[in-house]
C-alpha cells in the first residue's frame, strides 16, 4: 500500500491526507528535490506512527485479562492456560512494536506482557493448589492413581481342564481388559489397597431378597460380588469410599456397584475405618439385564481415578 510523500519543503499535509483528483502544488511552493519520490510504501500498517500497535496491543490486553480472571476456574484454566500463551505472544509482539515506534500505546502493551504472563502462571499454581488438595484428601497423587495395578497372588484360578479368557498374573499386561485377572487373584491398587475379587454369583436375586425385605426385586437379576481389601497406605482408609467395583456386561454397558441400594448380608458401608494392615471382607451388588452375564468381567478402581490404566480387571470365568 503506497502514501503520499510530500516534500521536505513542501507544507506538510495532515496524517492520511491523499492528493484528490486534479490537484495541483501551490506553485509558491518551489519545485520538490532531485528524485524525490512523492508515493511510497506505507510500512505503518497499524495507524498514524504515535498509535502505531493500538489494536494488537489493546487485543493483547483483553485477551491477557479474560485469561487472568478465569486461570483459578477448575478444568476451564486447562484451556485458560492455551488462551494466557497466546496472549503472552501478542503482548511481546504489541511491545516491539510499540517501543520501536515511540507509540502511544507502548505502556498498554507492556501492561498486556505482565498481565499475560501473570495468567500462565496462575494457571500453573491454580493446578498445583487443587492436586495438593487431591493428594491430602485421598492419601495418593495423581501419577500414583494413573500406575496399572499389579498383581501380587494367585490364590485360586478357573477349574483344571477348562478354557480361561484371563491371563497369568505374571504377563504384563495381566489385569486389563483384554487380560483380566483370574479370580482369587490379589492387585495392588497403587500405594494404598490390596483388592481381591474372592467370589461372583450371577444370579443372586434369591440370595439378596432374602437377607431384608425391603430389598425390592431387580429390573433383571442381582450380580453378588465378594471382595477382600488389604489397607497398606500410611494413614486410614475406608474402602466403600475409596474403591469403585464396577461389572462391565456383555452387553457393553457398565453398572456401579453403588448404583445398587439393596441390603447385604456383609455391606461395604458396614466395614469399619482401616489403618495400615488392617482388612476387611465385603460384599457389593450390581441389577444387571439378564443375559448380560455371559463372558462378563468385574473392575475394581478408586473413587477419583484420572485414567482407566488404574483399573483392575477379573474375569468371571
Amino acid at each position: 500500500m503506497k502514501r503520499y510523500n510530500s516534500p521536505p519543503n513542501w507544507p506538510t499535509p495532515p496524517p492520511g491526507w491523499q492528493p484528490p483528483p486534479g490537484w495541483r502544488p501551490d506553485p509558491e511552493w518551489g519545485p520538490p528535490p532531485p528524485g524525490h519520490e512523492f508515493w511510497i510504501e506505507d510500512s505503518d500498517v497499524f495507524g498514524p506512527s504515535n498509535q502505531r500497535g493500538k489494536a494488537i496491543a489493546i487485543t493483547a490486553l483483553t485477551v491477557g485479562g479474560i485469561a487472568l480472571l478465569l486461570c483459578w476456574v477448575p478444568v476451564v484454566n486447562n484451556l485458560v492456560f492455551v488462551l494466557g500463551l497466546a496472549a503472552v505472544v501478542l503482548a511481546l509482539v504489541a511491545s516491539v512494536v510499540t517501543i520501536g515506534a515511540q507509540s502511544s500505546f507502548r505502556g498498554m502493551a507492556i501492561a498486556a506482557v505482565a498481565v499475560s504472563i501473570l495468567s500462565v502462571v496462575g494457571v500453573l499454581a491454580s493446578q498445583a493448589y487443587y492436586q495438593s488438595i487431591i493428594s491430602d484428601a485421598f492419601g495418593v497423587s495423581k501419577d500414583e492413581m494413573g500406575q496399572r495395578p499389579s498383581a501380587i497372588t494367585s490364590e485360586s484360578g478357573p477349574p483344571a481342564g477348562e478354557a480361561s479368557p484371563s491371563a497369568n498374573p505374571s504377563e504384563p499386561d495381566a489385569g486389563t481388559a483384554n487380560r483380566p485377572f483370574p479370580l482369587g487373584t490379589t492387585a495392588s491398587m497403587g500405594p494404598d489397597y490390596e483388592v481381591t475379587v474372592v467370589a461372583v454369583k450371577l444370579d443372586a436375586t434369591a440370595e439378596v431378597l432374602a437377607v431384608n425385605r425391603f430389598n425390592g426385586p431387580p429390573e433383571g437379576q442381582y450380580v453378588l460380588v465378594q471382595l477382600q481389601v488389604r489397607y497398606v497406605g500410611v494413614g486410614e482408609g475406608n474402602p466403600w469410599i475409596d474403591l469403585s467395583p464396577t461389572f462391565v456386561g456383555s452387553d457393553a454397558r457398565q453398572y456401579d456397584a453403588h448404583e445398587c441400594n439393596a441390603v447385604l448380608a456383609q455391606a461395604a458401608m458396614e466395614v469399619p475405618t482401616l489403618e495400615n494392615g488392617g482388612k476387611a471382607t465385603y460384599q457389593v451388588c450390581m441389577d444387571v439385564p439378564v443375559g448380560a452375564t455371559d463372558g462378563a468381567r468385574i473392575f475394581v478402581e478408586r473413587r477419583l481415578s484420572f485414567s482407566d490404566k488404574a483399573r483392575a480387571y477379573w474375569a468371571l470365568s
